[in-house]
């Protein structure tokens, strides 16, 4: 049983994870910072003096009459006191800041500079040579390192490349400050500079510069191994973390085990509450899943709305047992805008070193498609007697354009039968393609797209026949269409669309 206090320092951490993803935005729709004031409003049932509940009290009257998207500024200004509240607990939990790193023997001319990257909330620090930089300022979490012009001239170029290649292995951005020199620029971008800043760049015009920079960095470094919204690794993690797992099966015969886990309708949420309660959702469900893992375990996210964990077992019972603890730990937790919410989760042993990544992936993909296929909210060990049944895909078209496309090839997919039929056939599928012509899709107010999209026990889409690229289609598009084609219908087309809807299904 936990704590209160470990209750609260898992509570900070997450709300830290939050505040550093709304501070990384340029804008933020107004609805997601009301529903993370509800978070920070359920944290006070832990927190001492109800500090966040009397902060976000105002939040609503200060953001009535705002435009749905607030901006950037008015983000830093509402976290503010938030920000300052978190890092108050100690250094562990301050929300981080990225470190600025400088390189010049102009201390004195940089006062302003240090200051005004300290007001904007970074971390800065200072070295005389690149010599001090690569002897202590590399072991610094460096973000974004500046040097001047004078010192690469000062610096052996043996010295110069070992710090720019460090730089360019980890993706930091390099500044360098120089003269206003055609000649110089050209110098600087050539030994590998992201940006070059001359006397005429003032401190106002370095700050949007640098944070252009920082941006590409974070999307970088999140594409590399960890996934930004959820604090997970990603799949590009996934192929070593395996690796080591077999290696320490070879060497130690420790068993481990692969664990595939969705959300139960996920589209239901994203549709009738929005897309950002549904990432709220993902990084609360994130949170709550490595709490009930043990250290050594990894979470790493799969793609939307689905997570893998590899995590080392006994035996089948033992895993069954680790990946129960946390279905029903997600069960009964309370996620923003009070929705509760299950995962099916599918998974598989792996005892043998010849076992390659691919195929245990299958295994537990189709033990979690069991798991849906018998009711959701379970978990499924895989078993060689599993059978491997196909999910029924169903691809809709209007009866009077079907003859035209009775030879058109569908696609193979492991996972899926894909069925091609008349619009007035009774048919059930979990996922469904409509391909319909506009005028019939925009009767009465398009109130057949409407009555899709809020279908809850299906995924379904729709491709539009449009006549021509009118104000119409447009509408069709904002209302939810998938895509379109224009007529006369080409077959090849809609073959290929149809191939491109089929990758994108989960």
């Amino acid at each position: 049983m936990e704590t209160t206090k470990q209750q609260i320092e898992k509570q900070i951490d997450q709300t830290i994870l939050m505040v550093e993803r709304l501070l990384r935005m340029d804008t933020v729709p107004k609805s997601e910072l009301l529903v993370f004031a509800q978070w920070l409003n359920r944290f006070s049932e832990y927190d001492q003096a109800n500090f966040f509940e009397r902060q976000t009290a105002g939040w609503g009257s200060e953001l009535n009459g705002a435009a749905e998207e607030v901006t950037h500024e008015q983000i830093v200004k509402l976290l503010a006191p938030v920000i300052d509240h978190l890092s108050e607990r100690g250094r562990k939990k301050v929300v981080r800041k990225e470190m600025i790193l400088s390189v010049t023997k102009r201390f004195l001319d940089n006062i302003q500079w240090k200051k005004a990257l300290e007001h904007e909330r970074y971390m800065t620090r200072f070295f005389g040579s690149i010599e001090d930089t690569l002897e202590v300022g590399y072991d610094l979490h460096v973000d974004a390192m500046l040097i001047d012009y004078e010192i690469i001239r000062m610096t052996e170029d043996t010295l110069l490349k070992k710090l720019i290649r460090k730089l360019e292995t980890a993706f930091i951005p390099l500044i360098l400050i120089g003269p206003n020199d055609p000649t110089v620029r050209q110098v600087c971008y050539a030994l590998g500079a992201d940006d070059y800043w001359d006397e005429t760049v003032g401190i106002d015009e370095r700050k949007i510069r640098l944070q252009r920079l920082l941006r590409k960095l974070r999307a970088v470094s999140s594409s590399i191994l960890v996934d930004e919204l959820t604090g997970a690794f990603n799949r590009k993690y996934l192929q070593n973390a395996y690796r080591r797992r077999t290696s320490r099966l070879e060497r130690d015969h420790q068993l481990f085990a692969l664990a595939i886990f969705d959300l139960d309708h996920f589209k239901r949420i994203n549709d009738l509450h929005g897309h950002p309660t549904g990432d709220l959702v993902l990084t609360e469900l994130a949170a709550l899943t490595k709490q009930a893992l043990r250290q050594d375990d990894e979470l790493i996210r799969f793609g939307g709305e689905e997570f893998m964990v590899l995590f080392s077992a006994d035996n089948s019972k033992h895993a069954a047992e680790m990946m129960e603890r946390v279905r029903s730990r997600i069960e009964r937790h309370t996620f923003p805008n009070g929705l509760k919410v299950t995962v099916s989760i599918g998974l598989t042993i792996i005892d043998d070193v010849l076992m390659d990544l691919e195929e245990m992936t299958s295994e537990a993909d189709e033990a979690l498609y069991q798991a849906k296929r018998n009711g959701r909210n379970q978990v499924i060990l895989y078993a060689t007697a599993t059978a491997k049944e196909k999910l029924e895909v169903v691809i809709k078209v209007e009866k009077t354009l079907l003859p035209s496309l009775s030879r058109i090839e569908l696609p193979f997919h492991p996972k899926y039968d894909f069925n091609l039929v008349a619009d007035d056939q009774k048919t059930t599928g979990s996922i469904q393609l409509y391909v319909m012509p506009l005028e019939r899709l925009a009767t009465s107010d398009f109130k057949l797209v409407k009555q899709w999209k809020q279908a809850r026990e299906a995924l379904i889409d729709v491709i539009a026949i449009a006549d021509e690229e009118n104000q119409l289609l447009g509408q069709a598009l904002e209302r939810g269409v998938t895509d379109y084609c224009l007529s006369p219908l080409d077959p090849h087309q809609l073959e290929e669309q149809i191939r491109q809807w089929v990758i994108r299904l989960p």
